[in-house]
């Protein structure tokens, strides 16, 4: 879940109204698997965040770290941190899943996790990369 708020005066969204005093509720788990914005959501894809491929959506649409002025503070030091690690790790190794990917069932709480283990294997790389 990502956000829950009073909407305070009447809104228009599309073709819908929405009253003063709806509970609205924004879900990151939906959000980011609109196959309007993200064309097979489910598809481990992640050229869909170069630049080019980010021209024309809109800087909410993915959001995984809330998003205005109250945003995660830490999300700039969680993105490098995750760049260097991951780059690391891919350089050095060869990362398989063990499982096929119906039996990977998230679990939606505070932040999504997997309702069971997740298997990997672990392989190094025969060469070394630069």
């Amino acid at each position: 879940m990502l956000g829950i708020c009073e909407n305070s005066e009447e809104k228009n969204l599309g073709d819908t109204t929405i009253p003063e005093g709806t509970i609205c509720v924004a879900l990151a788990h939906v959000l980011h698997r609109d196959a309007e914005v993200f064309p097979n959501p489910e598809k481990f894809n992640p050229d869909r965040f170069l630049p080019e491929n980010s021209l024309n959506r809109n800087p909410n649409a993915y959001i995984p770290f809330s998003a205005g002025p109250r945003n995660c503070i830490g999300q700039k030091l969680s993105m490098m941190e995750q760049i260097i690690v991951i780059s690391t790790i891919l350089r050095n190794y060869t990362i398989e899943s063990l499982d096929q990917r119906d039996r990977v069932l998230p679990a939606l709480t505070f932040v999504i996790t997997s309702s069971r283990p997740i298997r990997i294997r672990i392989r190094p790389r025969s060469s070394k990369m630069a």
